[in-house]
């Protein structure tokens, strides 16, 4: 473990949404490209912005190219390449923290931290791992969780779902999601962070999964649908 990011302050995890005031001193931070701002406490800066002209397919049918589809209430979105939403959740929950915790280490005080590179790795991990856990217990909380790993600033939040919101009004028609049920919000999701984990780069992966995790939450399952269960 290098000796300097040892000595690194880690009071604040990436994915927690509550932090202290004692981290308004970022001069010894682990997590050095946030700052502090008195009404909404640590707040990421510096990150790269989603460059559309820097685009890397690894992943077919994941881009702003895929066909559209329309389900028979009329809803439209991209057609699906995969249905993660059909991995059996409680192995999507084991794959995804043992990939989270592999980027993880014990400091000196024995706190859990992780490493500068990882940040991003780590939180669409732990994003994944939210919503298994959602797609096993209906937890509505779970879904809020994944969202802060995206995102750990709800304004930000709001902003990032609007723009994303305004690009599918332009494509489709506004409101056109609500006409799609939970669980294919829940997989374009699951298929955006993959993408991203992949280094896909044909899309505003983070922004889009943050976006299907909104609509998840605000929509409801097709009538009979259990994540993991079998339909005859």
């Amino acid at each position: 473990m290098d000796k300097d990011i040892s000595k690194k302050c880690c009071k604040c995890e990436p994915y927690e949404t509550g932090f202290i005031e004692a981290c308004k001193d970022r001069s010894n931070c682990l997590y050095g490209s946030t700052q502090w701002d008195d009404k909404f406490g640590l707040i990421e800066v510096g990150k790269k912005e989603f460059n559309m002209e820097d685009k890397k397919a690894v992943i077919d049918g994941v881009g702003e190219d895929a066909e559209i589809i329309t389900n028979a209430a009329g809803g439209k979105q991209s057609k699906s390449p995969m249905a993660m939403h059909l991995v059996d959740p409680y192995y999507l929950e084991e794959v995804f923290k043992e990939l989270a915790e592999r980027e993880e280490y014990c400091d000196e005080g024995d706190s859990t931290c992780v490493r500068v590179e990882s940040i991003d790795r780590h939180s669409c991990c732990r994003a994944i791992e939210f919503i298994a856990s959602y797609m096993q217990s209906g937890v509505d909380f779970e879904l809020t969780c994944a969202m802060d790993c995206l995102c750990n600033d709800e304004v930000q939040q709001v902003i990032n779902i609007a723009k994303i919101l305004q690009y599918g009004a332009d494509r489709y028609a506004p409101n056109n999601w609500r006409l799609i049920p939970e669980e294919e919000h829940i997989n374009h999701a699951l298929i955006h962070l993959i993408a991203h984990l992949a280094g896909d780069t044909q899309d505003d992966h983070i922004n889009h999964a943050l976006c299907r995790l909104m609509m998840a939450k605000s929509t409801k399952k097709s009538e009979n649908f259990a994540y993991g269960a079998y339909i005859a």
